[in-house]
């Protein structure tokens, strides 16, 4: 049986794997979940593709793993001074067969453009580095999307492929 991970955390930043249960209250979005984790509400929009992504995916997922949960799960990111939710990171899966995982994000509105998401993606690869799992870390940013690839380069990542719509970025954890 693996670890189990209550937070990661830096200065400024803490990171919780959401329980199955807290899933639930995230998609009610009525500050259910805040006040279940004790932190204040703050507004956020949970886009249809996160919704649907959720419900057919992340909460059966969790329930099938629970022993290795917080790949399968959203990540809330905690601005301590403020004690208010600011964003959301996640893994798309387990590592494979090759120690690859994939890693998504976002920053709710009123709190980007401070610098979070590049620390809680340095927090998060801080984090795969003592996983003995994972060898590389992959993400996914939007054509056009400066913020997100800033918050990649901060962190190391190097762009692999780029298409007309996305480009594919990858940073080494361990050999």
């Amino acid at each position: 049986m693996e670890e189990v991970i209550s937070a990661v955390e830096t200065n400024r930043l803490r990171l919780v794997p959401l329980s199955r249960e807290q899933l639930d209250l995230y998609l009610l979005n009525d500050g259910s979940l805040e006040r279940q984790m004790g932190v204040g509400y703050s507004m956020k929009e949970i886009n249809p593709d996160l919704q649907s992504g959720l419900q057919e995916h992340f909460i059966p997922l969790v329930a099938q793993h629970p022993d290795a949960f917080y790949f399968f799960t959203l990540w809330s990111i905690v601005l301590k001074e403020e004690n208010v939710l600011v964003g959301d990171i996640c893994f798309k899966g387990a590592p494979d067969e090759d120690g690859q995982v994939e890693i998504g994000y976002g920053t709710y509105d009123a709190f980007q453009q401070r610098g979070i998401m590049a620390e809680a993606v340095g927090a998060l690869l801080s984090w795969c580095q003592h996983h003995p799992n994972i060898k590389l870390v992959l993400a996914e940013t939007e054509a056009g999307n400066t913020a997100s690839e800033k918050t990649l380069l901060k962190n190391g990542f190097q762009c692999y492929h780029k298409g007309r719509d996305n480009s594919w970025w990858k940073k080494r954890i361990k050999n």
